[in-house]
């Protein structure tokens, strides 16, 4: 019997074959996001390749535009180099200057093939890859133009970290480069922007600094040195390790020879050479410079103290970028004949000086005491056209120990040198040279005390006329005639030809014998106001600028204040001051041996001896005294007529040597008389000269005076201002 469930269907189970069938599992997901991720990595990739192309173009316009920095040239009037503003020594060449042994020199060490490629060698590359996969490390593929690329300072350079990704923007611009410029174009910005050690950028700059010479004259053996130079500039420079760079120029000979760059005879000719042959040492230099007439050399600097008041003056005026990288061309008013003259006179005084007080103070034991002096000279020119020139400055000793320029910084008494604006004073409202003043005993009651000041001996000379009184430099007859004409109108003059310093109401009398302090070159234009006859002119220092293109950019105008003295009292006192370098304390300057005019100083205790003098062509001061304001010395042998005037003397000599002998030309409102020198009055044998409507007396009138000492002609008045 069938159970009641028998022939029923069974009931579905999971694993059943009447479950619900599966829907079919495929790779449609996984191929999607497949594709999703490749198309992000190709946009990614193409993003950043036109991005690098971006970049690409922008560093070639950026090449295209560039130009290397170079540093801006100062010149001398008469052509001579005398400095070079720069951050780099750089100095550019043409390639056809360039001389084809350097170009092939270049080529054998760094891209033998370089005429041949088109800006990447895959070779090399290839094998610097296998190089950075197998070690780690990095190494150079870099042809010359990747070089370039590299070294340039440009928008868009790659970083000078040696990276791969370096590595493949500078072998993308290369190819760029390659299409933009022709093969020498690229070896000459090479050959021109190249480091090669110390502060040397491109050949010119090295060849100067290594061989004194230009690269259009550098031997073979020359041109594979500064090409072995480049593996390690620091490390392989001559002057620190010959050994080494010995080594690289005779590496780079072999592979000249390899490459047919040269012949086995001119190898060995090369080879040969030794270092001491091949590099100038600095006394070599120096004797060479001597020899041949050229004295600057790149990274030195010509008349040092005026180059760097151009610097001064000219970033005032430009930018820093275009003074020291912008390659300007600096046409200053300095001569370097009389420069190297002025040089000469001032530092060969200065040195024989030292060399008496020196073996003075051993003598007494006090050796250590000895400091040396210093001084100053500067000369400006009086010509016509040319008015304000500073010719020569000298501002110190050495400038590498002394920045401080005595010339423009120094304010030191000028002494006697003060008089003859006291004279102009006096000259100007209605005295004359034949006028009679007293040298007496003079006193004068200063707050609490008794002002009491003395000639240079304590002597007195009685009445005296001015003119001889200037010629004397005798002190009581300036203190008198600014006790006549009073203080504020003394100072009127002074200020007027020129001196900037503040002079205040307290100087009283004594700036009769020059308490206020003046700079020298402020006591050069002072004085060269009477030598072109009244009329008051600036210095100048730069008398054109070029562009490194030849552009003028700036050009000097003489900026002249006409008539601050009359021009017939500016003859008087020129006249006047004849006198002095011909009969008084600068008699020193006859010397010379045509007309001039000046007049020395000594400040109290002769801390300070100036001698001012001009002649129609050139004006010129010179000042010595210790940095410290020690006193000199005492006695006429440390007076402005002893020490200052016969370094003048030397100079003027060399800086007139060649020029036509002239005399000052009386103006109009001037006119003669022959009076007797002594007394000043008329009928003697002496030719006067007098501004018109003054004329010598007939009969002298002397004041009353007591006197107290003998009458003795005096050698120098230094100033007696403190008060007693």
């Amino acid at each position: 019997m069938k159970s009641q469930n028998e022939g029923a269907a069974p009931s579905p189970t999971p694993d059943s074959d009447t479950a619900k069938p599966r829907r079919p599992r495929g790779c449609g997901g996984i191929f999607l996001f497949f594709m999703v991720f490749i198309g992000a990595l190709w946009g990614m990739s193409l993003g950043g390749f036109v991005a690098l192309l971006d970049r690409t173009q922008t560093t070639i316009e950026g090449l295209d535009e560039w130009r290397p920095k170079v540093g801006s040239k100062v010149y001398s009037d008469d052509g001579e180099v005398l400095a070079e503003f720069t951050t780099s020594n750089r100095q550019l060449v043409p390639l056809s200057e360039i001389p084809l042994n350097l170009q092939k020199a270049f080529l054998a060490r760094e891209d033998q093939t370089f005429y041949e490629h088109k800006g990447v060698r895959p070779d090399a590359i290839l094998s610097a890859m296998w190089y950075i996969a197998r070690t780690g490390k990095v190494r150079g593929a870099s042809t010359i133009t990747m070089q370039l690329v590299r070294n340039v300072d440009v928008p868009g350079f790659p970083d000078k970290t040696q990276t791969m990704k370096r590595k493949v923007l500078e072998a993308l611009v290369a190819l760029q480069v390659e299409r933009e410029f022709t093969k020498d174009e690229i070896l000459e910005l090479y050959l021109n922007q190249i480091f090669l050690g110390v502060s040397a950028n491109g050949v010119e700059a090295a060849s100067q600094q290594y061989f004194g010479k230009s690269c259009r004259d550098l031997t073979l053996s020359e041109c594979a040195l500064l090409a072995g130079i480049t593996k390690s500039p620091n490390s392989f420079e001559p002057f620190s390790n010959p050994e080494g760079a010995r080594q690289q120029r005779d590496t780079v000979l072999d592979s000249m020879l390899e490459y047919g760059f040269i012949t086995q005879a001119d190898h060995d000719t090369a080879v040969a050479v030794p270092m001491d042959k091949l590099v100038l040492s600095k006394e070599e230099r120096k004797a060479q410079a001597k020899k041949t007439g050229r004295h600057w050399v790149p990274g030195t600097t010509l008349a040092p103290y005026f180059v760097e008041e151009v610097r001064q003056q000219i970033l005032n005026k430009r930018s820093k970028d275009e003074v020291f990288e912008g390659g300007l061309a600096i046409y200053t008013t300095l001569d370097m004949r009389l420069q190297r003259a002025a040089e000469d006179a001032l530092l060969t005084a200065l040195d024989e000086f030292d060399a008496k007080k020196l073996e003075s103070l051993k003598k007494q034991g006090h050796e250590s005491e000895f400091v040396p002096v210093t001084g100053a000279l500067i000369c400006l020119d009086n010509r016509p056209g040319m008015e304000g020139y500073v010719r020569a400055m000298v501002g110190g000793r050495d400038f590498t120990k002394q920045k401080f320029n005595n010339v423009t910084q120094a304010k030191r008494q000028p002494g006697s040198s003060i008089k003859p604006f006291v004279w102009a004073t006096a000259i100007d409202n209605g005295m004359t040279a034949s006028d009679i003043i007293v040298d007496e005993p003079f006193e004068q009651v200063v707050g609490t005390s008794v002002y009491r000041p003395q000639n240079f001996d304590g002597k007195f000379s009685g009445p005296v006329t001015l003119r001889t009184a200037l010629e004397r430099s005798i002190n009581i007859v300036s203190i008198k005639l600014v006790r006549k004409f009073t203080l504020p109108l003394v100072r009127s003059y002074v200020q007027r030809c020129g001196i900037t310093s503040d002079i205040g109401d307290d100087v009283g009398l004594t700036i009769a014998l020059g308490s206020p302090v003046v700079t020298p070159l402020d006591h050069c234009i002072a004085y060269s106001t009477f030598a072109k006859g009244g009329t008051l002119v600036r210095q100048s220092m730069v008398r054109e600028i070029r562009e490194r293109d030849g552009f003028v950019v700036y050009t000097n105008q003489i900026q002249k204040k006409p008539d601050v003295l009359k021009p017939e009292l500016a003859y008087v006192m020129t006249y006047l001051m004849q006198g002095v370098a011909t009969y008084g304390t600068g008699a020193y300057s006859a010397k010379l041996g045509r007309p001039r005019a000046g007049k020395t100083g000594t400040s109290n205790d002769a801390k300070d001896v100036w001698f001012c003098g001009f002649t129609p062509d050139y004006t010129c001061v010179v000042w010595i005294g210790y940095k410290d304001n020690r006193s000199l010395g005492r006695g006429a042998d440390y007076t402005g007529g002893r020490m200052a005037c016969p370094v003048w003397t030397a100079f003027m000599t060399q800086a007139e040597e060649g020029l036509p002998v002239r005399d000052f030309v009386a103006p109009e409102k001037v006119k003669f008389y022959n009076v007797d020198k002594s007394s000043g009055v008329a009928g003697g044998k002496f030719s006067e000269a007098f501004i018109a409507g003054t004329a010598p007396p007939e009969v002298q009138h002397i004041p009353e005076y007591e006197e107290r000492e003998s009458l003795e002609m005096l050698d120098e008045s230094p100033d007696q201002m403190n008060p007693q």
